[in-house]
């Protein structure tokens, strides 16, 4: 997979082969609102459907944010053929080099690839932008679908935390799994 980034400031806009992913824009609340008001989406993200009110406030705080401490998300537009098509986002966590990544996507774009590929562009740029030590993911135990982007991120399984959170979409009691890598790993895995 071939890709560029580039940044002006808080801009980040990265191009791959099929994809550009960069910063989310007050005009990206239309296309996040086809995928975030759909409940099957927003079960595993651990929140309720957005309605346009709230894409378009929770869009102009991402577009606002700066991402440059603990807490900042750094949310990222994902463009595939014929425009937006998913999300992708750093979250600088809590502890000394420590950042979540998270992914998600239309259902339309589900089995194309693109998770993985906004995976690739996620680590890369918390690796070799911004110096992060360790990433990780936290998934609900049933999305298998982001388990598998996970695994073939090369992310390792760290740990199972059984019933720890409420999902309110359907009131279940969900296990989560955290997925891992390091910025050693990720080095490695760059090397020929």
């Amino acid at each position: 997979m071939d890709v560029g980034i580039t940044t002006n400031g808080d801009d980040v806009v990265v191009r791959t082969d099929r994809l550009t992913l960069r910063r989310v824009r007050p005009v990206d609340a239309e296309a996040f609102l086809a995928w975030r008001s759909r409940p099957e989406v927003m079960k595993y993200l651990y929140l309720e459907p957005w309605t346009p009110e709230v894409a378009r406030e929770r869009i102009a705080t991402w577009a606002a944010g700066a991402f440059a401490a603990p807490g900042d998300v750094l949310m990222l537009a994902v463009e595939g053929p014929g425009g937006v098509v998913g999300e992708a986002l750093l979250k600088w966590a809590p502890g000394e080099g420590q950042v979540e990544i998270g992914y998600a996507f239309h259902p339309d774009v589900a089995g194309l690839g693109y998770a993985t590929e906004a995976g690739r562009v996620l680590l890369g740029v918390a690796f070799e932008q911004y110096g992060f030590h360790r990433a990780f993911a936290r998934i609900d135990a049933e999305n298998l679908a982001s388990v598998r982007v996970a695994q073939r991120l090369g992310m390792r399984l760290e740990a199972r935390l059984v019933e720890n959170d409420l999902r309110p979409a359907d009131g279940v009691w969900a296990s989560e799994v955290v997925y891992a890598l390091l910025a050693s790993e990720h080095e490695a895995r760059r090397r020929p």
